[in-house]
Order: structure tokens, then C-alpha cells, then sequence
């Protein structure tokens, strides 16, 4: 078992290394989960509609007014922004 907490202490910190290398570190875990969400999910052009982030294992179990104020705190923070698109909630992804 210490072997094990060995590793998960080892990959927390390549992970927390990771971040800050993309930028991330200033996000709450909740935004991160969503950008996050939103770069698994954006299409060859970079956009992703809400709804598709919403339903991502990383944003599933969240309320709705906290995903939607970590999705607008996210865009405030320019990792995201509104799409130049007809359809309401499609966002364009931006690279960390």
C-alpha cells in the first residue's frame, strides 16, 4: 500500500507540473474540469457546444448554476469564448 501512495504522490505532482506548464494553475478544480471537458470534446475546428460539455464525465455531476458560472468565469479568463456560430452555445476552445 505505501508503494501505491508513493506513485499517486509522484502523479499529483506531474500533474500540478502539467498545469502550470499549460496555465492552468489560476483555475478552480470545477473550471479546470470544464475547459478540460471542453478540449476532450471540441471538433477539428475547435468548438464545442454546451450541451456537449454538460454531458462530459469530467462536468456530468455538476449543478447547473456551477457549471455555468465556471463556463462564463472560464470565458472571462479567455480560455474560451463565444463562437462567431447561428446556434446559441457553441464556444470556441482555446489552447491553455
Amino acid at each position: 500500500m505505501p508503494d501505491l501512495f508513493a506513485r499517486l504522490i509522484s502523479i499529483k505532482l506531474i500533474l500540478e507540473e502539467m498545469e502550470q506548464d499549460l496555465g492552468l494553475e489560476a483555475l478552480s478544480e470545477v473550471e479546470k474540469n470544464v475547459y478540460l471537458a471542453a478540449q476532450a470534446l471540441k471538433s477539428s475546428i475547435g468548438r464545442v457546444e454546451t450541451k456537449q460539455i454538460q454531458a462530459h464525465s469530467f462536468t456530468q455531476n455538476m449543478s447547473r448554476p456551477t457549471f455555468f458560472r465556471a463556463l462564463k468565469s472560464i470565458e472571462a479568463k479567455g480560455f474560451v469564448s463565444r463562437a462567431n456560430s447561428k446556434k446559441v452555445g457553441v464556444f470556441q476552445v482555446m489552447e491553455g
